[in-house]
């Protein structure tokens, strides 16, 4: 088990559990017992690391290594020798590997020299450990093995292949503390359109979105190139594209200052490492839901893995991994119409009366029924090179990319029964309150793409060398990322006068979905879906966010004696930013539209555009037919007849922001050691600068009165001192304590910074700036952590051991930001005569308490029938309270994306070629946005905490069968979401029910082969 990490599946697997050991953690094979001495040894062909176990049972000898060692490589089969030494000669002969004498007489495995191996013999006095650091060489991201003092967690290869997940996203929900999220508040990147995928978009650590956590992809600090944060969209990547993951919770200095919530390295395997090998991997899937409506369902996955390794020594290494897949989804949304909600019952100024619960008084006076699908395609790889001509240097270049597109349509049937204040009315009940009630309802069908793009790739050269007590590491390297929505379209079917019924909605509730009671007219209306008019004829909207990042670092450790080593490193990074957002209905600016005015639903089958018919999404909920449309062809209408639109310098340029940010960084930490105990004491220090260039709308870029509309430019700079402390005390090889303070610190997003600033004026000649603050104040941390692991049982193989994990963890943060998505976060607005401004503010202090437990334990001693048993788990508690200082708001919220309680429970069983599991996920609800001030539908201005937007718990249940059938070929099947669970589902004000919005995507199926030769 990874240092401080999730508990691990059985050795007889692809792992064993780790010891962890001050200079570097190894992986033991522990023996249950020494056979009888001439014994001979007998052990079949199969992978090395299942051959090394055996070995270590027969012969009761601890044997020590690195699962990355061995990862690829196959043991032939071994009978009739009695040495031990011989016998693992033999089976290691193939992999490149030698072997030494450790500390108690345990063996421990290395890579191979280029110099002739030498026999097992104790280490000289003196000798450091930290030659292992060329063997395993860590491109700037030393891995747990070697800072064994940070509290980490991970998931290995198998873990990421063995899950019924979708994205990298929803693997890291299998750690202590994540939370994964189906959507965010990005904007046009986020909503519950982007949840109607019904699949992990982002990850948040310990109740901080991921804008707050720092992600490295091969040992490099990725782009963030998402429009409105720093967050970096993890569902691009396929679990079966990573060689591993390791979730650091207590960085060291010689990490990222803006790891608040933490740091994921996200792993891709060494040309050195795992020996010569190919692997290919074919895997089928299907999306139940769309099968069932007789919609395209089908999907599948391609992988293929080649490593060589070249020269008499092996010591050049070449790796190539490549992967393309899709998968289809359809979901049933449900929604409401941004601001249609009133308060139901009202005093005479319009708000909730003096005492009653706001979200429990809610009307709702919409409802959208909504049908998505759509095809999401994923595809990259990467490319290695790796050179060792001796122990002490090594030299690298490693690219990696990863690309995901997604066609999503959208078809909505909505009925809108608080579209302006005509359709709602107050009736005096006589004692001083009043009921709003609809009196109008409108009925809509609508049909939008939501497409979007995303790019992550790195590439790096580097090298370590190592010389008498001084290691260099030298690397230069370049980040991109890029987030795009390239072709939104819109169509809408309606008109103020023909769609409109002079009767109120009326909303009643069905099998837990708020469903349409009347009134009858507008019934009818949808049910003849057929004759509803054109409105919107097109309209057509283009994002593109991309940031691209140069940089170099120098990293050296110098061992001042065997127990202290002193590290320190330089980074500089260069980034530009460049995103826009362009937005045109082309009828109203001199466009002709996809089709003609007065054309029907009907009507669309004669341009082309009709492409079949949906009915019934949700049977016995949701009967409504739902009109298809073909999205290609309306692209194609649409610029083909708008020619004649035109475009202004404001509906242009007035989202467009581009900038640079370079960032410099510098550390020192010392590392030292006592027997059983390691203190990191280290200083971290970061200036970051960062300039922007934006659009001011509001009079086409002529200056006017005062104000700069037009091009403007702002700048920031950030001052970060980041002292961190951290310590491990290891009294035995089953129990380690570990202890934290550190401080982090995260700088506003640059669109946060700069923004996009518009201006209006409005009847009373008011004009309102809005526009970002390059003021804005980081985000300050102060982080406490203190864990303890233990471990017990007879040792891997014995069917009881067992592995149990508690962390206990404090986060302080000052100047809190919140994600207020596209628009400006925390807005305030000053006042200066005519002129309004309006613009981002930092909150006050955020305070967050959690509790962290794992436990993974083997049932033999439950009873023997149950020794391929193992039953693991995770729980997280976590309390939060953040100060706004918003005036709409309590003194005191909960923090966003910030659950309770966070549960998985896993059972596995794995027994020769079989392996099963049961995997069950749960998360308890939390707070997604806040209910600051909005103008309802009504005409009703609404604010307060009661109108916070709650996601509601969810939760997963997910089953996996895998075997092994030899000669290198393994199978895997996988059904996700086996209990038909919803996806997602919200509510404006915790335990209200009136103003709701559900996604349900029910289950999905994986089958897989994979062959390794």
């Amino acid at each position: 088990m990874r240092a401080g990490g999730k508990p691990q599946r059985r050795p007889g697997r692809r792992q064993g559990r780790r010891r962890l050991a001050a200079s570097c953690a190894l992986l033991p094979l522990l023996a249950a017992a020494p056979v009888t001495a001439g014994t001979a040894f007998t052990i079949a062909e199969q992978p090395l690391g299942s051959a090394l176990l055996d070995l270590a049972r027969q012969s009761g000898r601890d044997v020590l290594f690195r699962p990355e060692l061995v990862r690829g490589c196959r043991a032939g089969p071994l009978a009739g020798v009695t040495d031990f030494e011989t016998a693992l000669g033999r089976l290691i002969s193939g992999c490149h590997l030698r072997y030494r004498l450790g500390d108690g007489g345990a063996i421990e495995l290395e890579r191979a020299s280029p110099t002739p191996a030498t026999p097992a013999v104790a280490p000289a006095a003196g000798q450091l450990p930290e030659v292992l650091i060329v063997k395993a060489p860590y491109h700037g991201t030393p891995p747990a093995e070697i800072t064994a003092t940070a509290l980490t967690d991970g998931l290995t290869t198998a873990d990421l292949h063995d899950g019924a997940d979708r994205t990298l996203a929803e693997s890291l929900g299998r750690l202590a503390g994540v939370n994964v999220l189906v959507t965010s508040l990005q904007g046009d990147l986020g909503g519950i359109d982007r949840a109607a995928r019904g699949e992990g978009q982002f990850a948040a650590v310990r109740g901080l979105d991921s804008a707050y956590a720092v992600t490295r992809l091969d040992g490099v600090s990725v782009a963030q190139s998402m429009p409105y944060s720093r967050a970096v969209q993890l569902s691009l990547l396929p679990p079966l594209a990573m060689d591993g993951v390791e979730l650091t919770k207590t960085p060291d200095a010689h990490d990222d200052g803006d790891a608040t919530a933490g740091q994921f390295d996200l792993r891709l395997a060494s040309a050195l490492e795992g020996g010569e090998h190919t692997r290919l991997l074919v895997q089928g899937n299907l999306d139940e839901r769309s099968a069932s409506l007789g919609r395209p369902s089908g999907g599948g996955l391609a992988t293929v893995d080649v490593a060589r390794q070249f020269g008499r020594d092996h010591s050049l290494g070449l790796a190539v991994t490549g992967y393309y897949g899709r998968n289809r989804f359809a979901s049933v949304e449900q929604s409401y119409q941004s601001t249609q909600l009133e308060y139901r019952l009202v005093d005479a100024s319009g708000q909730t009366p003096a005492g009653m619960d706001p979200a429990r008084n809610l009307l709702a006076t919409s409802l959208n029924v909504q049908y998505s699908e759509g095809e999401t395609r994923r595809w990259g790889g990467s490319l290695a090179g790796d050179w060792q001509p001796s122990d002490t240097f090594r030299a690298f270049a490693h690219v990696t990319v990863a690309t995901a597109d997604t066609d999503q349509e959208v078809y909505q049937m909505g009925f809108q029964g608080g579209r302006d204040p005509s359709f709602i009315t107050r009736v005096a009940l006589g004692n001083g309150l009043y009921e709003n009630r609809s009196v109008k309802t409108q009925v809509h069908y609508w049909f939008e793409t939501n497409p979007d793009t995303a790019t992550l790739g790195t590439a790096q050269l580097g090298a370590d060398w190592h010389t008498g007590a001084l290691t260099l590491s030298p690397r230069l390297f370049y980040t991109w990322g890029e987030n795009g929505r390239p072709q939104h379209i819109e169509l809408s079917f309606w008109n103020p006068t023909g769609t409109t019924v002079n009767q109120g909605l009326s909303l009643g509730h069905q099998a837990g979905y708020p469903v349409v009671a009347g009134p009858a007219g507008a019934l009818a209306m949808a049910d003849d879906v057929d004759s509803l008019p054109v409105s919107n004829r097109g309209q057509i909207t283009s994002l593109s966010s991309r940031q691209d990042r140069l940089g170099g670092a120098l990293d050296g450790k110098l061992a001042l004696g065997p127990d202290a080593t002193l590290e320190a490193g330089v980074k500089i990074t260069d980034s530009r930013r460049d995103s826009y957002r362009r937005d045109q209905e082309g009828q109203l600016v001199g466009g002709r539209g996809a089709v003609d005015a007065g054309t029907t639903v009907a009507g669309l089958a004669a341009v082309g555009l009709r492409a079949g018919t949906l009915t019934a999404p949700l049977a016995g909920i949701y009967d409504f037919a739902f009109p298809l449309i073909n999205a290609d062809r309306l692209a194609q209408l649409y610029r083909q007849r708008d020619g004649t639109a035109t475009w202004t310098a404001d509906a242009w340029n007035g989202n467009t922001l581009s900038g640079g940010e370079r960032t410099v960084a510098a550390y020192a930490q010392a590392r030292l050691t006592w027997d059983d105990f390691a203190l990191l004491p280290g200083f971290r220090a970061e200036f970051s600068d960062l300039t922007n260039r934006y659009w001011l709308s509001g009079d086409n870029g002529v200056p006017t009165g005062g104000v700069n509309y037009g091009w403007n430019e702002s700048g920031s700079r950030f001052t970060a001192l980041l002292p961190r402390l951290l310590a491990r005390w290891q009294p035995d090889e089953r129990a380690t304590y570990r202890a934290a303070v550190w401080t982090s610190q995260t700088a506003p997003s640059p669109y946060q910074l700069a923004g996009n600033a518009t201006a209006t004026q409005d009847s009373d000649g008011v004009l309102t700036v809005t526009r970002g603050n390059p003021d804005l104040k980081a985000v300050d941390g102060l982080n406490f952590d203190l864990s303890g692991a233990w471990a017990w049982g007879d040792g891997p193989g014995s069917g009881d051991d067992g592995r149990l994990e508690l962390a206990l963890f404090h986060k302080r943060l000052k100047n809190y930001l919140y994600d207020a998505g596209g628009g400006l976060a925390v807005g305030s607005p000053t006042s200066d005569a005519q002129v309004r401004l309006s613009i981002p503010t930092n909150g006050g202090t955020a305070r967050l308490t959690g509790a962290e437990l794992s436990v993974d334990q083997g049932l033999a001693s439950v009873a023997d029938t149950l020794r391929d048993f193992h039953l693991a788990g995770t729980l997280s508690w976590e309390t939060t309270a953040v100060r706004l200082n918003s005036p709409d708001l309590n003194a005191v919220e909960r923090v966003q994306y910030a659950p309770r309680w966070l549960a998985g429970v896993q059972l596995r069983y794995d027994s020769g070629a079989l392996h099963l599991a049961l995997d069950y996920r749960w998360a308890d609800d939390y707070v997604q946005s806040y209910g600051t001030a909005f103008v309802s539908g009504g005409g009703t201005t609404m604010a307060g905490s009661g109108l916070d937007t709650w996601v509601h718990p969810t939760r997963r249940l997910d089953l996996s069968a895998g075997y092994e059938a030899g000669g290198g070929l393994s199978a895997r099947l996988t059904v996700r979401n086996l209990g038909d669970a919803l996806a997602y589902r919200t509510s404006v004000g915790r335990h209200g029910d009136a103003v709701v919005q559900t996604i349900s995507a029910g289950r999905s199926y994986e089958l897989s082969l994979q062959q390794e030769f």
